[in-house]
C-alpha cells in the first residue's frame, strides 16, 4: 500500500512539473458562447513549452472576441501575444513589447470550431513565439 502510495505522488510530483504554466496570461474576451475557462485551457495546453516555463519577465495577453454575423453564424478573431517586460533604463519605467505571436479570424457556426482553430493556429506557429528579442 505504502509503495503505490508513494508511486502515485512520484508521477505526480513528474506531471506537475513538465505541465507548469509559469508565464502569467491575461485574457479579455467578449465570447459569452464560450467560457473563459475553456479558451484559457486551449491557450494552456498548447502553448510552446519554452513559452509556458517563462518567468515573471513575460507575459501571455489574449483576446477572444465574436459578434453577429448571419443567421447560425459567428464572426471571430482571437490573438495570442506574447510579451516582454522591458525597464528603461534612465527613468527605470516597465514597459511591455510585443514579441511574437498568433492571430486568427473567421466565420463559424459552433464555439468548438473556434476553439479548435485556435488550438491549430498556436500549435502551427509555435515559432512566431519569439523568445530572442532584446
Amino acid at each position: 500500500m505504502f509503495r503505490q502510495i508513494l508511486c502515485a505522488a512520484i508521477a505526480l510530483t513528474c506531471f506537475a512539473s513538465t505541465s507548469a504554466f509559469a508565464v502569467e496570461l491575461s485574457l479579455s474576451s467578449n465570447a459569452s458562447e464560450i467560457p473563459q475557462a475553456q479558451v484559457r485551457e486551449v491557450i494552456a495546453l498548447n502553448i510552446p513549452p519554452q513559452v509556458a516555463q517563462l518567468g515573471a519577465g513575460y507575459k501571455l495577453f489574449a483576446v477572444m472576441e465574436t459578434s453577429d454575423f448571419r443567421p447560425g453564424e459567428r464572426l471571430y478573431s482571437y490573438s495570442v501575444q506574447l510579451h516582454k517586460k522591458v525597464i528603461e533604463a534612465v527613468t527605470g519605467k516597465e514597459y511591455w513589447v510585443m514579441t511574437g505571436g498568433i492571430r486568427g479570424h473567421g466565420v463559424a457556426v459552433a464555439s468548438e470550431t473556434i476553439l479548435s482553430n485556435l488550438k491549430g493556429d498556436i500549435v502551427a506557429g509555435a515559432q512566431s513565439f519569439k523568445l530572442d528579442q532584446e
